[in-house]
């Protein structure tokens, strides 16, 4: 489903324009999700009922000058664990951690920036309950990123989107923030980050799931 339907879009344009020098940045981020929707994998059923929870989500990245080569950027979300029904009348618990690795090419650098590439989604997943059961996954998205930073202002606002989707499937990760620079590399930043998975009897897997929720932090930009 998901590992056929990308791939194309990794290596489309080798004259993407590259960063003029060696650059590099960090961020880490508090990040509130809720859950919402059914989570069902294998014997395992699990009903979100919109539970907030609280967790981190860290991102690096290395942007250089080579044309050909691409920039790398990783993001990951530590196991964050959502509690739900089971539809017999007990609880379950499903935990999720996140590893994106994203090649990608700079198209446009300057007041607006538009990147776009692959990005592999390591997903691990496990399920407690009267059953357990675990799931590991990697996924190939297609990944868009854009930068707004108006000259002269401390203010930008950045996104991005990852998506696949296939015969009705589809997994989506999309964030939106506001940055403010506060001098010396230094920035911090605040958005909105929103993930949906809808998988249809595939890998043993049926899902209508979303997770969504504010983050709050800090970034370093060299």
């Amino acid at each position: 489903m998901f590992r056929a339907s990308i791939l194309v879009l990794c290596l489309v344009s080798v004259s993407a324009s590259a960063a003029t020098i060696l650059g590099f940045g960090a961020e880490a981020d508090y990040y509130t999700p809720s859950a919402s929707g059914d989570f069902d994998y294998k014997n395992t059923h699990t009903r979100f009922g919109n539970n907030d929870e609280s967790g981190y989500q860290i991102g690096l990245f290395v942007e250089h000058p080579v044309p050909v080569i691409p920039n790398v950027r990783i993001d990951f979300t530590p196991k964050t664990s959502f509690s739900g029904s089971d539809g017999i009348g007990g609880s379950s618990k499903v935990s999720v951690t996140q590893t994106d690795i994203t090649p990608y090419y700079e198209i446009l650098d300057n007041a607006v920036e538009i990147d776009f590439g692959v990005s592999f989604k390591v997903l691990d997943a496990t399920v407690e309950g009267t059953i357990n059961e675990s799931l590991n996954e990697v996924i190939p998205m297609g990944y868009l990123g854009v930068a707004l930073t108006p000259p002269y202002s401390p203010i930008g606002m950045e996104g991005s989107v990852k998506y696949v989707g296939y015969n009705g499937d589809s997994l989506t990760d999309a964030r939106i923030k506001l940055v403010w620079k506060i001098g010396a590399g230094l920035g911090a930043q605040a958005g909105y980050r929103y993930e949906s998975l809808k998988v249809s009897d595939h890998f043993d897997l049926n899902s209508d799931v979303t997770f969504k929720g504010p983050f709050v932090g800090f970034n370093y930009r060299f």
